[in-house]
């Protein structure tokens, strides 16, 4: 096998090479043993042949950190999982029950090895090599083989991510895994995974129940959370491609739940679903993780929404709490088939512990369970665990007395895919064996036996299986390695009591006849919502007729606006199609029921079939034409009309693959693929099917890179050649190689590394020599950076250091995941952050920076100008002479010689070597001597001048070859290992290389210094290259640069600017950018679902300025600035206040002024003219202590104009209520005074008189106006006002007022100047009708109705007026009333006074008091 095997590797185009590191010495011990032995848990029972088994026994696993100066530390498994260890008994239970049914598998035993997973992958990995190839540390040269054998077929893995990473590397072997568990719709690839099958269905039949439901229950707009994985994001993909089929239905938000408990995250998650208006929500997640979110759920305390769950969380328990089933109840999920197992109970009881087992082939398993369910410990106990108060495991304790689930049949989902699929294997193990010879479906119609059994052969039998379990399900895999799907359909119910119960409502699946199927008992779910019925969760509800749909812009198609159809149109075409679909119905019904007539008088079967497609057609029709604008509607219309008329044809024409037939292992002629029988060609509609395929994967690139791939191969050849000629460097030691070639397929590239890691034996031979190449001690290698990860992956596990040249995923360099891998090329994290070179129009990567195919007459017009990231280039003298030096080998073994050479030499020289394949000679073709000549030949190959990739290959095996050196140079009792030991060439272990190579350090003879960071990865340093397109036509790459980080100056770019050439009319670099920068005064704004450096510049709001470009938001400015118009700088804010320069100033103050001069000059007239009757009947001196009050109100006034200063704002208020509480006194005692007049007039009224005297009056006006003088020192005492700058008025503008400081004090002053007034107004009232010979009560009535209705309407007035208007409404009062008590009062006086002096008479005013 391993012989053909490497021919069609090397028969293969060379495109990659793949190379590693041997030495050879005499001192090498010859004994052939295991690369590495794996801890592993684990439960093993012999048998004829063994089946393996990976289950999740462990919850966790830890790892110690390595420093690889001893033997690295394997993982650690913690954590039992109870239903995980049922799982592996599920197992054990279906292997006994094989062994004894006599019908089954007759005179053959099954045993089985099984091994803990703990969900990791690299523990995973590490069982899963250790049950393809044995846990045999050494072979042991005689006649027997300790250990375990070898499985023929592997029962798991339980996680899909696991799966995968695996069954890539059980592939190559054609080990059939079948896993009970894994549902990533990716592993139906056959391809791929040409040995994978499952019991279980794909998440893409999954996705596809979901959407049944979601589709039964009109739900069109839904939530999606995924878990960080393969199983998560490959069922998101899976759902929104379903989905895209349907314009009816859309998700609202698709989240990633974080791995790890990132509650920050989990808080924006939950956010999105409280504010989404799709109310159901679909989560793909394991259990162990949906607690995370479901605590943040509780906590914002989301109610209302219709969860739906993946069968990874179902039937899990750990949520059904009293917590979370208030939130969680009326869940509908998809859950795993449940199956009936009988006489499992009874197996499980009867398991009983090992106390002298071996933790290497014996049932560790079982004993860790049993310490876990009964809290014990087994002999020898832990220190310090019996002191501690506990127990010793006896190994009869009763599982019948533990209360857990271990024990618990009647819901068994996981455990009956398990039995499923040991069934599976047992019966593709029993069709094979009940083969009769000579009809045999492998080479010459032979058939396997036990004693020759390959894994590959029970694949072919696996893919045929067909069995019905005992509770009457059938089982088989179709194409893609999947068992039939079906699905239960379950529902969450929180019961009265308390408790909880999932039910089973349904079922979805899908047969031959039928198709996909869903099945729902609607009256059985129950609905976590108030109204008990299923909820709408759309994202607008559907268009009633007379209206149509418009899609809103920038939402999903299911998110629209119903809007009434115009005049002269309308929507009724749901009638008229549905009359059409009524009457197509019927004609297919009745055609179907009468298909099985006699064909002589009986078409029905072709109108049951046309009827068939005009349905599914009109049924297309509807999303089709809802969904297409414009013309496009017409156009779909018309295509499904033309469609229609298209006739069924009796005979239907053969597709593609009409050779190719799958049928049962018993049907001859169908042949099974080519790579299961590498020692037989394949059947002809086989290889013309595969050569179709890998035909269309082929790339020009391929053919053209070969000499210098080849070149690569060549330049590791030719390190090691010189350092074997270096007697400085690893004296003593000869170094070799073994090159194989990965053709840049990963599963080629997963069989060289396999094959360099341990050798290529194809069996071992019991004697003292070892056939074949050796194990290496170090790879050079892959130049794919898929390829390494997924090799390193497996490599990893051996601490075999690989050193690779070309691969540069930044994912590599996690050191955790691949401990042993390195390089000598830059990650691309640093790649990536130096390509931030802006204004080009080509930035290449390093993949194709240098790429000559590209430099053509045809790609230059648009290519020119274009820098690149390339690898650095270096010298390395003699290795254009080493290349001219090689030549073929005529007698080389294809096994273990030069293939690669001679392959090379027909590919340059178009010869073949002898013997020539048929009618090569004759077609003109020439005979390879070997002996032409490759310095006459023009070809890249012998091109040295730009040596980069095989400078990385030159640099990585002299990293491994100083590492070497540095290992061997290592000082007894001085070594960095356990006990100061050094290794020796006879113990050389790969892990003690990794070590030195960590700390290597050294420089080429280019200068380049070479040493790896703690990720592995080399010095960065990247040269930068410019295309040159020159006026003859030809091409010129050119250095313009370089980029490179060093431990002083960090990342640094070097460019030669002037050298550069710019592939445009103006030679300079040109704009690229999606949005100009913002200039100051704006800020940017992300434009939605555009990248983030598409932006709108919007300018900064009033207040707030930027002085910088591009500035993610502006800055306020400070409390007593703002913004320039510009935004751009901030100024101090405009100041407001009454001011004597503002015009209303000016008006105010001429105002009061006015007022003042006049009362001067009545006061002046009344003086002049004080002994006339008219001033002398009326109180003289009242009438002067009126005006001079009123002189006062008009001089406070001036108090409120002006900024406002601290002693202001305490006087104008005080002034203004003490000057107007006097003026109100005044009148007061004046109307008071000519009531007691005039009762002093009538008979025996002159008592009256007496109270009010000069005394009497003055007296009264003092103290009125001494309680207004306390209460403003009441007010000014307690709470002063004070000066104010007021920014919430204006936000521009700073207004200085007086704060009142106390709006109780305030109020009492207006209110007690409001008494007085309204005590005035009412007493000269009353009076108003008295003889005007003793009375001027009708003026003092007036005034004072002008003096209240003016203070009354400044209460309104005065508060809602801001700033400088509120002092103005305050003066203009004091004002008015002021003027309106002048003139009334005074004004007619002064009248008579000036202008009629004929009645400033005694007589005259007594006469006219008559005559009125």
């Amino acid at each position: 096998m391993g012989s053909s095997l490497q021919t069609s590797l090397l028969m293969l185009v060379l495109l990659s090479s793949y190379c590693s590191l041997v030495i050879s010495s005499s001192k090498f011990s010859l004994s052939c043993q295991l690369q590495g032995q794996f801890d592993l848990n684990g439960m093993y029972k012999a048998g004829d042949v063994v089946l393996g088994g990976l289950f999740q026994i462990h919850f966790f696993s830890s790892v110690a950190i390595q420093s690889f100066t001893s033997k690295p530390q394997q993982p650690t498994c913690n954590g039992v999982y109870a239903l995980g260890f049922k799982l592996a008994q599920t197992m054990a239970f279906a292997i006994d029950e094989i062994n004894r049914n006599s019908n089954l598998l007759p005179n053959v035993t099954l045993g089985y090895t099984m091994y803990d997973s703990c969900l990791e992958l690299g523990i995973g990995f590490r069982a899963a090599l250790s049950l393809a190839s044995g846990q045999e540390e050494k072979i042991i040269l005689n006649s027997t083989c300790i250990g375990n054998p070898p499985v023929i077929g592997i029962v798991g893995d339980s996680s899909s991510t696991n799966s995968i990473a695996i069954s890539n590397v059980l592939g190559l072997y054609r080990v059939p895994m079948v896993s009970y568990f894994a549902t990533c719709s990716c592993l139906s690839n056959h391809q791929k995974y040409p040995s994978f099958f499952r019991t279980i269905p794909s998440d893409a039949f999954q996705v596809r129940a979901m959407i049944q439901i979601l589709k039964h229950f009109s739900w069109t707009w839904v939530g999606l959370l995924v878990s960080d994985d393969d199983y998560g994001l490959h069922a998101a993909r899976s759902f929104q491609s379903e989905l895209s089929l349907l314009s009816e239905s859309c998700l609202a938000y698709t989240e990633v739940l974080p791995w790890d408990k990132d509650t920050e995250e989990l808080r924006r998650i939950v956010d999105v679903m409280k504010k989404s208006t799709a109310r159901v929500v679909i989560v793909f997640e394991h259990y162990s993780r949906m607690i995370h979110l479901m605590e943040e759920v509780v906590r914002q305390n989301v109610t209302g929404l219709q969860w739906m769950a993946s069968e990874a969380w179902t039937a899990a328990v750990v949520l059904q709490t009293p917590q979370l089933m208030p939130y969680l109840r009326g869940t509908l999920g998809i859950a795993i088939r449940r199956g009936e197992i009988p006489g499992f109970r009874e197996f499980l009881l009867q398991i009983r512990p090992d106390l002298h087992h071996n933790n290497s082939y014996g049932n560790s398993m079982v004993n860790q369970f049993w310490e876990f369910t009964f809290q014990c410990r087994f002999a020898p106990a832990p220190a310090g665990w019996l002191e501690g108060g506990g127990a010793i495991c006896t190994g009869q304790e009763d599982l019948e007395n533990v209360d857990n689930e271990f024990l618990d049949v009647s819901n068994l989902r996981p455990e009956y895919n398990v039995y499923k699929a040991v069934y599976a294997l047992a019966y593709s193990l029993d069709d094979m064996l009940r083969c009769k010879p000579g009809g045999g479906p492998f080479s010459g119609n032979s058939c396997a036996t036990l004693q020759s059994l390959e894994p590959w052969q029970l694949v072919y039998y696996l893919r045929w299986v067909n069995f019905t379990t005992l509770f009457g399900d059938q089982v088989s895999f179709d194409e893609n390695g999947d068992a039939l799907p079906i699905y239960d359909v379950m529902n969450w119910l929180w019961l009265p009591d308390g408790s909880t119960k999932v039910q089973n409502v349904g079922e979805v699946k899908r047969s031959a006849f039928k198709g996909e199927e869903l099945i729902l008992d609607e009256d059985k779910i129950f609905w976590n919502l108030e109204s008990k019925k299923p909820p709408q969760s759309v994202c607008s509800e559907s268009c009633p007729p007379g209206t149509h749909m418009v899609r809103e812009k920038g939402k999903p198609q299911c998110c629209f606006d119903c809007i009434p159809c115009s005049e002269g149109k309308i929507t009724n075409k749901s009638m008229l199609l549905g009359y059409i679909g009524v009457l197509a119905v019927l004609s297919f019904l009745i055609a179907f029921l009468v298909r099985n007539l006699p064909d002589s008088f009986n078409e029905a079967k072709l109108i049951t079939f046309s009827m068939l497609i005009f349905c599914a057609v009109w049924v297309a029709f509807v999303p089709a034409y809802i969904s297409s604008p414009g013309k496009l509607a017409d156009a779909v219309e018309d295509f499904l009309i033309t469609t229609m008329h298209i006739r069924p044809q009796q005979q239907p024409q053969h597709g593609v693959l009409e050779d190719f037939q799958p049928g049962p292992p018993e049907d001859s002629g169908h042949n099974p693929p080519e790579d299961l029988w590498p020692n037989s060609p394949p059947p002809p509609s086989w290889r013309k099917w595969r050569s179709h395929h890998h035909h269309a994967e082929k790339t020009p690139l391929e053919a053209l890179s070969v000499p210098s791939r080849f070149k690569l191969a060549q330049t590791m050849a030719f390190a090691i050649d010189e350092i074997n000629r270096n007697t400085n460097l690893l004296p003593n030691v000869t170094l070799g190689y073994t090159v194989y070639d990965n053709c840049l397929e990963l599963g080629i590239g997963f069989r060289g590394a396999l094959s360099l890691a341990s050798g290529q034996e194809d069996q071992i031979v019991v004697d003292d020599t070892c056939v074949g190449n050796p194990p290496v001690v170090g790879i050079v290698g892959d130049s794919s950076s898929t390829n390494s990860i997924a090799i390193s992956s497996v490599l990893g596990l051996y601490r075999v250091p690989m050193v690779s040249y070309f691969a540069t995923c930044s994912c590599l360099s996690d050191r955790q995941k691949y401990p042993s891998f390195f390089r000598t090329i830059p990650s691309d994290a640093f790649q990536v952050v130096r390509q931030n070179v802006t204004g080009l129009q080509w930035i290449a990567s390093e993949a194709w920076a240098e790429s000559a195919v590209l430099q053509t007459p045809h790609f230059m017009p648009y290519l020119g100008g274009t820098l690149g990231i390339t690898i650095r280039r270096g010298e390395i003298p003699g290795l254009r002479e080493f290349l001219l030096q090689i030549r073929p080998d005529q007698h080389h073994n294809s096994n273990y010689g030069n293939s690669m050479v001679n392959q090379f030499w027909e590919f340059t020289f178009q010869c073949r070597f002898a013997p020539a394949p048929a009618g090569w000679v004759e077609g003109g073709g020439a005979i390879c001597t070997g002996q032409e000549d490759l310095g006459n030949v023009d070809t890249e190959y012998l091109d040295i001048s730009n040596l980069r990739p095989e400078y990385n290959v030159y640099k990585a095996v002299y990293a491994l070859a100083h590492s070497l050196d540095d290992m061997l140079r290592c000082k007894p009792r001085r070594g960095p290992f356990s006990g100061d030991s050094c290794a020796t060439l006879q113990s050389l272990e790969p892990w003690q290389l990794v070590y030195y190579m960590e700390r290597v350090n050294f420089t080429t003879p280019s200068g380049d210094q070479v040493s790896f960071d703690e990720n592995g990865d080399v010095v960065p340093i990247y040269d930068v290259i410019n295309w040159l397109w020159l006026p003859d036509g030809s091409t010129t790459v050119q250095n313009v640069g370089e980029v490179k980080r060093t431990a002083f100056k960090g990342e640094e770019l070097i460019l030669n600017e002037d050298k550069i050439f710019w592939n445009f009319e103006s030679k300079k670099p040109p704009r690229s950018v999606c949005s100009e920068s913002c200039p100051p005064g704006t800020h940017m704004v992300r434009r939605k679902a555009e990248p983030e450096c598409c932006f709108d510049c919007i300018p900064c709001s009033e207040g707030k300025i930027t002085n910088k470009s591009s500035s993610l938001e502006c800055t306020s400015c400070p409390e007593d600035f703002w913004s320039n118009p510009q935004r751009d700088l901030c100024i101090p804010k405009k100041t407001e206040f009454l001011s004597y320069h503002d015009p209303l100033g000016i008006c105010l103050t001429a105002t009061s002024l006015l007022g003042t001069f006049i009362c001067v000059v009545v006061l002046g007239i009344f003086i002049y003219h004080c002994t006339t009757p008219i001033v002398r009947a009326n109180n003289s001196e009242l009438s002067f202590q009126l005006l001079l009050s009123l002189m006062l109100c008009f001089l406070c006034s001036l108090l409120f104009i002006g900024r406002p200063r601290m002693w202001t704002c305490q006087l104008r208020h005080a002034a203004f209520g003490i000057s107007f509480v006097l003026c109100v006194s005044c009148i007061l005692v004046k109307t008071m005074v000519v009531l007691a007049v005039f009762k002093a007039s009538k008979p025996g009224g002159g008592a009256s008189l007496k109270w009010f005297g000069a005394m009497q009056q003055r007296g009264t006006v003092l103290f009125l106006t001494s309680i207004q003088a306390a209460i403003c020192t009441t007010w000014l005492v307690s709470s002063s006002p004070t000066p104010h700058k007021n920014t919430q008025y204006h936000n521009d503008k700073i207004v200085y007022e007086c704060a009142v400081g106390s709006t109780v004090g305030f109020a009492v002053l207006l209110g007690y100047i409001g008494v007085l007034a309204f005590l005035s107004f009412l007493i000269a009232f009353l009076v108003r009708n008295l003889p005007d010979s003793f009375n001027e009560a009708k003026l003092i009535t007036f005034s004072m109705l002008i003096f209240c209705a003016v203070w009354v309407a400044f209460v309104p007035a005065y508060i809602s007026s801001p700033g400088k208007l509120a002092d103005a409404v305050e003066v203009f009062a004091i004002l008015a009333s002021s003027f309106g008590l002048l003139i009334t009062l005074f004004g007619p006086k002064c009248y008579i006074i000036l202008l009629r002096p004929e009645m400033n008479t005694k007589k005259a005013v007594m006469g006219r008091g008559i005559v009125s």
